[in-house]
């Protein structure tokens, strides 16, 4: 049975991989070549810094020179590629657009895009038989003022089996929180779940939620069908915490939840 839900609270999705080596042969000077392939769709480009590597560390952030991770932004703002030498990103964000699903959309999305820079290493650069180190799968919730959550305290309305310890010289302060959880699913995938409060830039007086479900593994081989069943695995397994974690009243009254044969 698969689950989905009408009104989801996602408001960023990533699915990517790291290499293992890098590409040594991709550098900057190669992005204008590369973004002439994506530019109809993508028609904006940034530098930032590269991102660390589940493999490397902080390694590539140690070099004297490294090299910048780059952003493809599509004109809605709700597409994002990421690349840097040993990384590529496909990020979905929820802006004003609905939440896609992963299987019809997302995933084909990165099958897509990701098998573009591919012919790209080819093509122009001889780049052939990219390893994979790890794939990353990650979901980020914000659950904002609503009916069931106003502040941190309500909290265990949504993720019931949460509590924060009172503190005796605060009893009227509102706390905030930042805890974090890691699961050995099996040898090839590690879930990482996050759970904080926060406040909105925009709204400095007021509260937000952050949920993170973050899948990174190594699948057990380097074909699409390898990392194809792994992302399938991870997504299942995100939905399967999401669904435990959560208020299964608050899943059916306010995301609706749909059960799917």
């Amino acid at each position: 049975m698969n689950v989905r839900f009408k009104n989801p609270p996602i408001n960023e999705v990533v699915i990517g991989v790291y290499f293992d080596p890098k590409i040594v042969a991709f550098r900057s000077e190669h992005v204008g070549i590369l973004w002439s392939k994506l530019r109809e769709e993508f028609p904006t480009v940034e530098q930032r810094p590269p991102l660390n590597s589940p493999i490397r560390g902080n390694e590539t952030l140690l070099e004297l020179m490294p090299m910048p991770r780059y952003w493809f932004v599509s004109e809605d703002q709700v597409t994002l590629i990421q690349i840097q030498q040993d990384a590529f990103f496909l990020n979905w964000r929820r802006k004003d657009s609905e939440y896609p699903h992963f299987e019809e959309n997302l995933k084909p999305s990165f099958d897509k895009y990701y098998g573009i820079f591919k012919s790209f290493l080819k093509n122009d650069l001889g780049v052939e038989n990219l390893r994979i180190g790890h794939c990353e799968l990650t979901y980020i919730d914000l659950i904002e003022p609503p009916e069931y959550w106003k502040g941190p305290l309500d909290t265990p309305n949504v993720i019931p089996s949460f509590s924060i310890p009172d503190c005796a010289s605060a009893q009227d302060a509102v706390p905030d929180f930042n805890c974090a959880y890691s699961y050995h699913v099996n040898p090839n995938l590690q879930l990482y779940v996050a759970i904080r409060s926060a406040t909105p830039v925009e709204q400095p007086d007021s509260r937000l939620m952050h949920l993170e479900f973050k899948s990174l593994g190594k699948p057990p081989g380097n074909t699409k069908s390898d990392t194809d069943a792994w992302y399938d695995r991870a997504h299942e397994v995100i939905v399967q915490q999401f669904l435990s974690m959560t208020n299964e009243r608050i899943q059916n009254k306010f995301w609706i939840r749909q059960d799917i044969e």
